[in-house]
């Protein structure tokens, strides 16, 4: 990074000779024998222990969902019956190794005795040929992996929820469909008419809707988090759907080639775990570029079919989802938070929500923590834990990455609808996290 800083200071004529030079000689370096000094020895040595430890004991090693912490799982039976804290380093029992295997269970995968990976890539080919009205000659050749590799699972464990449950994170970059994915998400974003309402783009939007909403004692305020969204979405449904959006472009030939490549697409739902291969029955890829507008054709029209009934009979005041988080804003006088989380969770069998309530009048929704007063509703910033954590000023990192944070930092207190207290309170812990670095 540094020695690309300093290139681009040079004359525009002078920066691709430069690059050549910079190049050979980082390579050199890197197969120098000096390369190889007394720390990176070091390194290695601790990492083959590690790696020969964890091996011994039979344990794992995952990501917490947010934060930088370490987690390291035991997958046998162990003496320890609580968890034990070194440092940032947590170390789990043989129950929490069993998360992710529930997790498996409860949302139907299955063990495949058989590898689909060559299935797939032959489909895939077959299918782009096919697809002249969607993708021309270049494109197909680009279009198909020339090494793929199976789709990887890396459980994450989401230490502040209760239970501590797993996030499901998987790596589809070189899966035999990710790059016909990541095409078919700009083909249907260009294409289909999602006329949602209800969807926050950013904080600070939301924000600015919140402060202008009047309200009074008798409102209150509830969020919802829809389970596991993406393993819970059901694929020939939102195929309905999405050939019902595309139809209304009155296209028959790009419409049914378009369809047949998604249908393709999400078929491709398995990925590796422990060796093993496990797929579900019905639902969406996890991790996959098109996961995301996938999941958007479905929850918009499961919203402009059953949601608007409830708001057009002024039972929810205020409605916004981002993604599979819902804030809601309801009067008492006409309908019970009871009421709400029995008709919300009755929506769609395969779809069910978590409540989280007001407390103290406040609640939090994204990066807000919302206020609710007699007559409206004011913004604060809602921080967690680990949101203080930094890049340490003084670390060997460029200036820019160091710097970045602080420019979200100021350009959010700037942005948000914050009153003058809160902003000048938000000021000084900004300037004094800025000075402990």
């Amino acid at each position: 990074m540094e020695t690309e800083q300093a290139i681009r200071m040079l004359d525009s004529k002078m920066q691709t000779p430069f690059r050549i030079l910079a190049t050979k000689k980082l390579k050199q370096i890197s197969a120098s024998d000096n390369h190889h000094n007394v720390m990176t020895k070091r390194q290695t040595y601790i990492l083959k222990n590690v790696n020969s430890k964890l091996e011994k004991e039979a344990a794992m090693v995952a990501k917490a969902d947010k934060g930088k912490t370490c987690v390291i799982i035991y997958s046998d039976v162990i003496i320890y019956s609580d968890v034990i804290i070194y440092s940032d380093v947590i170390i789990y029992t043989d129950e929490d190794n069993k998360k992710v295997h529930n997790f498996l269970n409860e949302n139907n995968f299955q063990k495949l005795q058989k590898d689909p990976m060559d299935k797939y890539q032959k489909l895939i080919t077959k299918t782009l040929q096919h697809s002249d009205h969607i993708v021309n000659k270049k494109q197909k050749k680009y279009l198909t992996q020339k090494k793929p590799q199976h789709p990887d699972l890396r459980a994450q464990i989401k230490l502040r929820k209760p239970g501590q449950p797993i996030r499901p994170a998987v790596n589809n970059r070189n899966a035999p469909a990710y790059k016909i994915s990541k095409l078919l998400v700009n083909k249907l974003n260009n294409l289909l008419n999602l006329r949602n309402h209800y969807i926050v783009l950013d904080s600070t939007a939301l924000a600015n809707d919140l402060t202008k909403l009047k309200i009074d004692e008798n409102y209150r305020m509830i969020t919802f988090d829809i389970r596991d969204l993406y393993v819970n979405i059901p694929i020939q449904e939102t195929l309905r759907i999405a050939i019902t959006l595309l139809l209304e472009n009155k296209n028959e030939h790009p419409t049914k080639q378009m369809i047949t490549l998604l249908e393709v697409t999400l078929q491709q739902n398995y990925f590796l775990f422990c060796n093993n291969i496990y797929q579900p029955e019905k639902d969406v890829s996890i991790g996959s570029p098109i996961s995301n507008t996938v999941a958007e054709i479905f929850l918009q029209d499961l919203e402009n079919t059953h949601l608007k009934q409830i708001l057009d009979a002024q039972n929810i005041t205020f409605y916004v989802r981002y993604v599979d988080d819902i804030l809601l804003i309801y009067n008492t006088k006409h309908t019970t938070p009871e009421i709400i989380h029995n008709h919300i969770n009755k929506v769609h069998p395969k779809l069910q929500f978590t409540p989280t309530f007001e407390n103290n009048n406040n609640i939090s929704f994204l990066d807000l923590l919302i206020i609710r007063h007699l007559t409206q509703v004011e913004i604060d910033i809602f921080r967690k834990p680990t949101t203080d954590t930094t890049i340490n000023y003084t670390s060997n990192h460029p200036t820019e990455h160091n710097l970045a944070v602080y420019r979200y930092l100021i350009n959010r207190m700037l942005s948000l609808p914050l009153s003058t207290e809160r902003r000048i309170t938000v000021w000084q812990k900004n300037a004094n996290h800025s000075k402990q670095q």
